[in-house]
């Protein structure tokens, strides 16, 4: 059976060079992408590569009325959904729910968050791509999201075709923080 590790490690939560400074573009970089993203069939490994799965970027537009990393996915249970529709996205996406944040809000079956009617984002595994420089960014930018390179997603997409995973089929994961 499919699962994913998300292998998180605590110096991923310290992602400001200066901690005195508000967060920022220029700030919030440091420990980038220091986390494992593993899909297993089983006990066997059949992908591994880094990710950003600390949100880093809470500021400006993204900015949260949580705490720091309050979007972060929480360590524990979650679940992947998937090949969901991209919208604004690069390449083939995958949802993350039915799991909580930091914060302790919930991330629904759609990947997404509610505050009454009102949609709060979206939760994924997208790529860094940016369509401004036609390319990946060179930090990951993440409001919650698991962030993986272009190159690594369109890999772990072959790998989850060649099992025969669909839209749609979710595959059980969890979030494992390691000091």
């Amino acid at each position: 059976m499919l699962n994913i590790v998300i292998e998180r490690y605590s110096k991923s939560y310290n992602f400001k060079a200066n901690p005195n400074k508000p967060g920022s573009f220029q700030n919030n970089w440091k420990n980038n992408s220091l986390d494992w993203f593993v899909l297993y069939d089983d006990n066997a490994e059949l992908f591994r590569a880094h990710c950003q799965s600390v949100a880093n970027y809470n500021f400006g537009e993204q900015q949260s009325l949580g705490s720091e990393y309050g979007d972060t996915v929480r360590e524990g249970p979650f679940k992947m959904k998937c090949f969901v529709e991209p919208r604004a996205f690069h390449g083939e996406i995958h949802g993350i729910c039915e799991t909580t944040d930091m914060d302790g809000e919930i991330i629904n079956h759609e990947s997404m968050q509610k505050s009454g009617d009102y949609q709060l984002g979206r939760w994924l595994v997208h790529d860094r791509w940016s369509n401004k420089i036609h390319g990946d960014t060179n930090y990951a930018w993440s409001a919650g999201c698991f962030i993986l390179s272009s190159g690594d997603l369109k890999a772990l997409n072959v790998v989850l075709k060649s099992c025969g995973v669909k839209p749609g089929n979710i595959i059980p994961g969890n979030v494992i923080v390691i000091n």
